[in-house]
């Protein structure tokens, strides 16, 4: 494991939290609609990509992603 002091701890904390806003910025910018859409497109695309070992892993990051939108919908509402 690296080593950080506490300057770099907290500088690393404070830009992670700064793309968090961001994130959360531009999930909120953009319609459900939109976002279902774009969620839609993407499933279904996967049947024109190749085979690949790691397509579990991504359609499962794909429904966590979902879900955090669902959520973000939900807490703004």
């Amino acid at each position: 494991m690296i080593k950080i002091s506490k300057k770099q701890a907290l500088i690393y904390k404070q830009r992670w939290n700064r793309v968090r806003q961001v994130q959360n910025l531009e999930l909120g910018s953009d319609s459900i609609l939109l976002k279902f859409k774009q969620l839609c497109f993407l499933m279904d695309s996967f049947c024109l990509a190749p085979v690949d070992q790691n397509r579990e892993n991504e359609i499962s990051r794909i429904r966590q992603h979902w879900k955090i939108l669902k959520k973000q919908h939900h807490n703004a509402s």
